[in-house]
């Protein structure tokens, strides 16, 4: 018997075609039953990987905040002819504090070194990392920055890609503890800093004006003028104010003792004893996703064996018709 063509006429026969699919419905099933066993291999393959999502947000309520606050508000009233001074008032106007800690925080987090530092010390990476050469343990750690995403908006927001759930909330965990430790030392130092940078400028100031001073209480003492001469006078006549005014002056200047510098200084310190709660997290609220889709897996593998196991039942049926059909011209022949 011949076998019915699926062509006719360089037309597609649908009723032909169906027919020929159905007749080889078991060499689809077998070959959409390797596919699926394949999908089943591939899928076990994969590592559950899970997506822990966490946020973490400004702490309105904080103690530190209001502190922080306080020492900016003292250093920035008490040295306010500064460039410094006004660089950080211009700052906290266009932010909040709880902005500029958030931010700091952010910063800090940025480069992840807390992460690769923590992460540096669980088991499984230790293992893996010691069995490389010792020029590639670095390279090799610096890999996992990628399972690390952070984002900011109003809030941060960490994402980290992970096979274990309780392993990944203690990794988060302790890298934000670290980062906490390492942004309050950056704040506590920079308001150190600010300190001694103010302390340094006023007393390059009061340098220039003690050897101004000492000049022109020369002059006075030359010319004998022990009293104020004139009610108004210039830079360049401030002499005519008399050595014993001038001397006061020197001496006032030479014996000041700074109160405020020690009270900042003070509060700094006190600051630098509070608890650190610069942020609001809570790690229990971590988000957690699955990331391998399994059924998806085994879907699409059996929608591939259908595709191929029809293909090739169809592609098989014409090779077979051809041959059929060169048979019949040869026996016509002969």
């Amino acid at each position: 018997m011949k076998k019915k063509s699926i062509l006719y006429h360089d037309k597609i026969d649908l009723f032909a075609l169906l027919k020929v699919i159905l007749d080889g419905k078991i060499k689809i099933f077998i070959i959409t039953f390797i596919s699926f066993l394949i999908g089943v291999g591939y899928s076990y393959q994969i590592p559950n990987d899970y997506l822990i999502s966490l946020t973490i947000s400004k702490n309105n309520n904080s103690e530190f905040q209001e502190k922080y606050d306080l020492l900016n508000t003292l250093l920035n009233e008490e040295f306010s002819n500064s460039k410094l001074a006004q660089t950080k008032l211009a700052q906290i106007s266009n932010n909040d504090t709880n902005e500029l800690i958030l931010n700091k925080f952010f910063n800090e987090l940025q480069d992840r070194e807390e992460f690769l530092l923590y992460l540096g010390d669980i088991e499984k990476v230790k293992e893996k990392v010691s069995k490389l050469p010792l020029e590639m343990q670095e390279k090799e750690l610096y890999k996992y920055r990628k399972l690390l995403n952070i984002a900011k908006g109003p809030n941060i927001i960490l994402n980290l890609k992970w096979d274990n759930i309780d392993e990944a909330k203690n990794i988060l965990k302790n890298m934000i503890n670290l980062t906490l430790i390492n942004s309050k030392k950056s704040i506590i130092d920079e308001l150190y800093n600010r300190l001694e940078h103010e302390k340094k400028l006023i007393s390059i100031r009061n340098l220039k004006r003690l050897t101004y001073l000492k000049e022109q209480r020369w002059i006075a003492k030359e010319l004998n003028i022990s009293d104020n001469q004139i009610k108004f006078f210039t830079s360049n006549t401030y002499y005519l104010m008399g050595y014993m005014a001038i001397d006061k002056e020197i001496q006032l200047i030479e014996n000041r003792d700074y109160q405020n510098f020690k009270f900042i200084k003070q509060e700094i310190d006190s600051l630098k004893k509070e608890s650190n709660n610069l942020m609001n997290y809570n790690i229990h609220s971590a988000k957690v996703a699955f990331l391998k889709n399994t059924k998806l897996i085994l879907i699409i593998s059996i929608l591939l064996g259908l595709i191929f196991g029809a293909f090739y039942v169809v592609i098989s049926n014409a090779f077979k018709s051809k041959i059929v059909s060169k048979k019949s011209i040869l026996f016509k022949y002969f």
